[in-house]
């Protein structure tokens, strides 16, 4: 029934008891009950009709609401930040306010439609009626001075995250963390009379205290296991051991401090190093992990580089068959640089999820990989050798977070995983045998927490035996990663190795992979096989179409990875030149203003002998040599 309609029945009602009314009056009482009575069921026909058409009305605007929460949560799918939207979170608050069931049945919906990126949590509070925030303000407030009061503010340098450190046990908690919200919770607890804190509160609270410590609290680092002081070149690891301890190493040794000069914070899921032994024994770690003798002193030159935050890391890749011990080799590798509660992680969903991972753990560590993304080896990249990402922080106003790290990492897999050629150049290649006898998972896992001090120790010993000699090593010939080279080498020669050892170790491992990287690029394979069969230096000279065609002889397998126009030869040519160059193949794409009506020409030589080195010191024209550095943009055209 309509609004116009209900008032045509309250008139007509009201006129025929009016009318009644205007009767003469019979001489008893009668009437006068009768008009009483009739003048009580005049309101109450009127009062029942007002609260029909309001709940008609309201149900209208309920149904309008619910319908801009589906078209939203539909649209979503290719937009999530429409669940930041006005319009969204109008709609949801006044659906939350006014039916319990169609809230409930919204919610579930968007539950399980969201990008798994988008927190409920988020939405529950952004979507809060206005009527439930009075008493969380007053929560809230008394949070904030309970932290001011008992914790000093601060917010790190480079990320501008928030932090408190509280003042009985100078613990560092980053705010809005799991362990933050942990110890907030149970301080109002104790001092409210054991009452509890909502989530809505907690967050209310946190949102606060983060632009207090922005803005009002110290600058200083923060640190997750690793750091290094500014002013003494002193290196740190925390403990995490719930004393609050950490070890420093500088040249003439290292100490365990109960007290730290530098900001450490804790991740929920971080768990405690060993407690070191003084003139320990590194080679204990051979006797729980598979690693053979060639690759021990690139792993353990990558270790001590863990404790470096102040350098790029290579990134570890083990691969083997099954039986190998690539996880155990691995998770007993973590366990002397970044323990924790889950050392092992399965492979990432998306990009998102690894610098999350990042931002909460010092060692990135996955296990059983089958294939590595480009996006994540990309990502990878970024995050060994230092950089960030960002996106579109869910509701406020278009602002985008950022998360910058540094992180070493290590992986492990049956086949090879890295195939991208600027990840290839910053990657460590482990192939572990078979292992030939097994023992008791249980009896294993003992014996190395029995000599984990022990081995600990003696990573430290020679962590201080490194930084000692290490201004004093040089390096005739640096690659690319040349710090973690100078550290290696400096480590090699005190442990009595001669000179070079350890760079003929890197070097090989790199060359190895760069020729596995080849392999897994269809047109790099067949360029090397066509320059090994030729017989002389310049094994091809003309256009991309006519490289093309020339290649075809060259082609395995299937389509896959093959390029189908001169363009698409040219952007592979470009990703795969460093990798060729390696393998003593040197592509000279033309550069500058294009000499010819038939497109663009390339030119592959060959340098017979290995004799790369030759190549780039003597036998290159200086012209040659910015082409090989400088490529162009792939353009054939």
């Amino acid at each position: 029934m309509t609004q116009e309609e209900n008032l045509k029945n309250y008139r007509s009602i009201i006129d025929d008891v009016v009318s009644e009314a205007e009767k003469p009056a019979a001489k008893d009482d009668t009437f006068f009950l009768s008009s009483s009575n009739e003048q009580k069921n005049v309101h109450h026909v009127h009062h029942v009709h007002r609260s029909e058409s309001t709940q008609e009305l309201k149900n209208a605007e309920l149904e309008k609401h619910v319908a801009t929460v589906d078209s939203i949560i539909e649209r979503a799918k290719d937009n999530a930040g429409l669940y930041a939207s006005a319009e969204f979170i109008e709609a949801m608050k006044f659906i939350r306010d006014t039916d319990d069931e169609a809230w409930i049945r919204c919610r579930v919906k968007i539950k399980r439609e969201k990008p798994s990126g988008v927190l409920l949590s988020d939405i529950d509070d952004a979507t809060r009626p206005d009527s439930e925030s009075a008493g969380e303000r007053n929560v809230s407030a008394a949070i904030i001075k309970l932290v001011v009061d008992r914790c000093e503010l601060s917010h790190d340098t480079n990320t501008r995250d928030a932090y408190v450190t509280t003042k009985a046990d100078n613990v560092t908690l980053k705010v809005g963390s799991t362990n933050f919200t942990e110890w907030v919770s149970h301080e109002y607890y104790k001092d409210s009379g054991h009452s509890s804190a909502s989530d809505a509160a907690v967050k209310q609270a946190s949102s606060a205290l983060s632009g207090l410590c922005k803005f009002e609290g110290k600058q200083e680092r923060v640190f997750i296991r690793a750091a290094k002081h500014e002013e003494t070149g002193a290196y740190f690891l925390f403990m995490d051991d719930g004393k609050n301890r950490a070890i420093e190493i500088t040249i003439t040794g290292w100490r365990i401090l109960d007290l730290s000069p530098v900001r450490f914070w804790k991740p929920s899921s971080s768990a405690a190093l060993p407690e070191p032994v003084a003139g320990g024994d590194v080679n204990k770690l051979w006797e729980f992990c598979n690693i053979p003798e060639e690759y021990r002193l690139l792993v353990l030159a990558w270790l001590l580089e863990c404790y470096r935050v102040d350098t790029p890391f290579p990134l570890l890749e083990i691969n083997g068959v099954q039986g190998s011990a690539k996880s155990t080799t691995e998770k007993n590798l973590r366990m002397v640089v970044d323990p924790s509660t889950v050392n092992l992680r399965s492979a990432p969903k998306n990009v998102e999820d690894i610098y999350v991972c990042a931002g909460n753990n010092h060692l990135l560590a996955y296990e059983n990989l089958s294939y590595l993304p480009a996006k994540y080896q990309d990502a990878f990249c970024t995050i060994a050798t230092g950089g960030g990402a960002g996106g579109r922080a869910l509701f406020t106003n278009g602002e985008e977070f950022l998360v910058e790290v540094k992180r070493p990492i290590i992986i492990n897999g049956i086949p090879s995983l890295i195939t991208a050629q600027d990840l290839t150049e910053r990657s460590i290649h482990l192939e572990l045998p078979r292992v030939e006898r097994y023992l008791c998972e249980g009896d294993l896992l003992k014996g190395f927490d029995a000599a984990l001090p022990v081995l600990f120790g003696g990573l430290l010993d020679l962590f201080v035996k490194t930084l000692s000699i290490l201004p004093t090593v040089k390096l005739a010939r640096p690659p690319r990663m040349v710090d973690f080279c100078h550290l290696g080498e400096a480590m090699a020669q005190s442990m009595g190795h001669k000179e070079g050892t350890f760079l003929e170790l890197y070097n090989e491992n790199r060359k190895e992979s760069v020729i596995r990287s080849i392999e897994s690029s269809p047109i790099a394979s067949a360029i090397l096989d066509m320059a090994q069969e030729s017989a002389f230096e310049t094994v091809f000279h003309g256009t991309y179409k006519e490289l093309l065609d020339k290649l075809i002889p060259y082609k395995s397998g299937d389509n896959e990875g093959w390029p189908k126009s001169e363009k698409g030869l040219a952007n592979a040519l470009k990703r795969n030149i460093p990798a060729l160059h390696e393998a003593d193949v040197i592509v000279l794409p033309e550069q500058g203003k294009k000499q010819g009506n038939k497109g663009r020409t390339v030119t592959i030589k060959k340098c017979e002998h290995g004799a790369r080195r030759e190549h780039d010191s003597a036998k290159t024209s200086s012209k040659e040599k910015k082409l090989t550095e400088s490529v162009d943009d792939g353009r054939p055209f």
